[in-house]
């Protein structure tokens, strides 16, 4: 007789239902038309910039938009035009799977990762993680608990637990606000969610 598999554990079976849901997460985007991904990342900014939590900040961090995501250059350029200091992030050299923050100006001439993503060059100065008031979080998928899909390396759910004095809100397309992710205990919740046509405070 063949021995008895043992059945999945739970943590299992909710990573592979959050692969599931990003798999179709990012079929959807590559559906999106393009003037209606930048038309919805417009409306999505400006409910942003109108937050009480954007106002406050000094210090922003904020994702280099990939082509199918929420395009954050509006809120970028806004949080310049008001002399905030924008940072995003970057590979770390010395701690691989990790991300360091560095300085994001409109003169930084950003390259490419190596990861799908662009990012400020190794002599960009760094940005400390103290200093982050408020951060701006990608997401394919994201539940009414704050809980998100991401694209699956973790970044953010090891990188969010760091910046201890900043606010976490997730950026989606209204369409990516789903009823439940399958969170398990690594990941790292938002607090509040913006979309092109709606603010959800979590809590």
């Amino acid at each position: 007789m063949l021995p008895a598999m043992e059945p999945p554990d739970e943590a299992s079976i909710r990573a592979q239902v959050k692969a599931e849901i990003r798999t179709r997460r990012l079929a959807t985007r590559r559906a999106l038309p393009r003037d209606a991904r930048e038309r919805r990342s417009a409306a999505l900014c400006e409910r942003l910039i109108g937050l009480p939590e954007w106002e406050r900040a000094r210090t922003v961090l904020a994702f280099v938009s990939m082509p199918r995501e929420v395009q954050t250059r509006p809120a970028v350029e806004a949080a310049w035009a008001a002399g905030k200091e924008v940072a995003t992030t970057r590979l770390s050299r010395t701690d691989w799977g990790a991300l360091e923050l560095a300085r994001w100006t409109a003169e930084t001439a950003l390259e490419e990762s190596g990861m799908m993503f662009l990012q400020p060059p190794q002599d960009a100065p760094t940005v400390e993680d103290a200093a982050v008031d408020l951060v701006l979080v990608p997401a394919l998928a994201v539940d009414d608990r704050g809980h998100r899909v991401g694209f699956g390396k973790g970044f953010y759910d090891r990188l969010l637990p760091r910046l201890e004095n900043a606010f976490r809100i997730a950026l989606v397309f209204d369409f990516e606000q789903i009823a439940e992710v399958p969170n398990v205990d690594t990941d790292a919740p938002v607090h509040a969610i913006v979309t092109d046509q709606k603010v959800l405070r979590i809590g």
